[in-house]
């Protein structure tokens, strides 16, 4: 028996508007656009998303390509933290914050306070029950970038809650076995880059 292949994706890139559930921003739609593009051609059976709106309308064009449904799961959701808005890391104000995610030191200055253990055990719960579910197939999951951290950090046996920059509509695919084994496939591919319509890009 085959696995499924899961296509973990995070969301591509909202525009602040001072609440905790933006949607997508102009550049955002762009790249949802280059992503079904990237992913044009690939058997995707079912598509999911956080229910936050960011990963809906993430996930809605890929699901649209298809005649399919985004089917939304609170499991894929973001970390909960004290925030009261969202504010994506090209936007911090606190620069100290910025300088630690830039220069990749995650676990000293960047993360907040946060449910790191419930997040992780909820992950894991989660992407097992949706592969599970779709043995033998390839399904696309829009979720955010601390859960897919934590996520990944438990599938390649890393402590750390927060261990790469997951690019804006990046994909990472793991296979999920029917005894609930994961089996990573690749990290952060930023292949849709290469799918951007040209008329789309700057001075294009």
């Amino acid at each position: 028996m085959q696995p499924c292949e899961l296509l973990l994706v995070r969301h591509a890139a909202p525009q602040p508007d001072g609440t905790l559930d933006p949607g997508l921003s102009d550049d955002g739609r762009m790249q949802a656009a280059a992503l079904t593009r990237y992913l044009d051609g690939e058997a995707i059976t079912a598509v999911y998303a956080s229910h936050l709106r960011r990963a809906v309308e993430t996930a809605e064009p890929i699901a649209g390509a298809r005649g399919l449904q985004v089917r939304t799961d609170e499991g894929l959701r973001e970390w909960k933290s004290n925030a009261t808005h969202y504010t994506g890391t090209e936007n911090m104000a606190d620069s100290s914050r910025t300088v630690a995610f830039r220069e990749g030191r995650y676990e000293e200055g960047f993360l907040p306070p946060h449910n790191a253990d419930e997040l992780r055990a909820t992950m894991v719960a989660t992407v097992r029950r949706i592969g599970q579910s779709h043995i033998g197939e390839r399904v696309v999951a829009v979720s955010h970038g601390g859960a897919s951290n934590t996520f990944l950090a438990e599938v390649v046996g890393s402590p750390r809650r927060f261990f790469f920059n997951p690019g804006y509509a990046s994909v990472s695919r793991v296979q999920v076995w029917p005894d609930g084994r994961f089996v990573l496939v690749s990290i952060n591919e930023p292949g849709w880059r290469g799918a951007q319509d040209p008329a789309l890009m700057p001075g294009g």
